[in-house]
């Protein structure tokens, strides 16, 4: 990748920025009166008029906006690999809900995803045929590998932590294949994170350290084999240093047991913290991280207020949920 590849869309998506989500709109939608207040602020930030629909349809109104920037933005071939960083987990949860669906007898239909490089109905079209040759490699082999360890243990938990795995090598190795330094740093971080996580969900579910070798992924700034180590002496001094060392300082309380809700929203917070850094690039690859990051950060952020004010919940509990806003 050449940084100069990107002047084009850097400029075009800084400017796409400044219509996006921010905090001052959050806090108007928050203090709107009525749902469809909320709902039709979001039109000023280029999404349908939300106002009078249910869940579902809000879910599908956003999942149609983000699908439709990653169409656009695929048609810029210097683009590809960095819309595939974040198609990739939509790809895995598919993975995941077609294993699980048919461990259930139960269809998945209802639950997958529009937004990965694979077409829904092909992979479960794919799936249910037992023809996975024209799926790519390391998703077909997620699957048959997340086959066999459902119907071996009856165990959906091992087989969700093999197609993660699978998840995150892909991830790496597109990272990689950039050979870009914020890009490939920002694929360490969320690995970072998700092993984070995973040690702190050990320790409060009794588990030991051989299970967390056996769920940690290679490949972040922490060494898996630290992260163990330390985990084997009720710590997380591995993750001292690095981009998420805030959110191990309030993993440790969550180890013991206190709450979860602070230590979460750090291990979310960390990655949009990092993103923030590409304000400081002219341009190149860093600004189309940053802008699709924030894309999935305000996707959420609507999820959240809209379903959360359509079930009644409380702006002041909406607001003690939300991620940390960098736009």
């Amino acid at each position: 990748m050449k940084d100069t590849d990107f002047l084009f869309l850097t400029s075009m998506l800084r400017a796409r920025e400044s219509v996006m989500l921010t905090k001052e709109k959050i806090g108007r939608m928050l203090d709107a009166p009525e749902f469809d207040d909320a709902a039709k602020a979001l039109v000023d930030c280029g999404y349908p008029d939300m106002s009078g629909m249910g869940a579902p349809q809000i879910e599908n109104t956003l999942q149609g906006h983000r699908n439709a920037i990653f169409y656009e933005l695929a048609a810029y071939d210097c683009n590809r690999v960095l819309l595939d960083l974040f198609r990739l987990k939509y790809d895995y949860h598919n993975v995941k809900a077609l294993v699980k669906s048919k461990g259930a007898g139960t269809g998945a239909a209802g639950i997958l995803s529009g937004s990965g490089r694979i077409g829904a109905e092909k992979m479960s079209e794919a799936f249910l045929a037992d023809d996975l040759r024209d799926l790519p490699a390391p998703v077909s082999d997620a699957i048959g590998i997340a086959v066999g360890i459902l119907s071996r243990t009856g165990n959906p938990q091992l087989a969700d932590i093999e197609v993660d795995k699978t998840y995150f090598m892909e991830l790496l190795s597109l990272a990689e294949s950039s050979e870009d330094g914020f890009v490939l740093g920002y694929a360490k971080l969320l690995i970072d994170s998700a092993n984070l996580r995973t040690a702190v969900r050990c320790a409060r579910l009794g588990r030991d350290t051989d299970f967390l070798v056996i769920a940690l992924i290679p490949g972040g700034y922490a060494d898996a084999h630290d992260i163990a180590a330390a985990f084997a002496d009720s710590s997380l001094d591995a993750f001292s240093h690095t981009e998420i060392e805030e959110a191990a300082r309030l993993g440790l309380d969550a180890m013991r047991g206190g709450a979860q809700t602070a230590f979460e929203l750090a291990c979310d917070n960390a990655p949009l913290r990092y993103i923030s850094n590409a304000a400081y690039v002219s341009f190149g690859p860093a600004a189309v991280i940053a802008y699709l990051a924030k894309l999935e950060w305000e996707v959420t952020t609507i999820r959240m207020i809209l379903t959360g004010k359509l079930t009644g919940i409380s702006s002041e509990v909406i607001r003690e949920r939300l991620r940390e806003c960098h736009v």
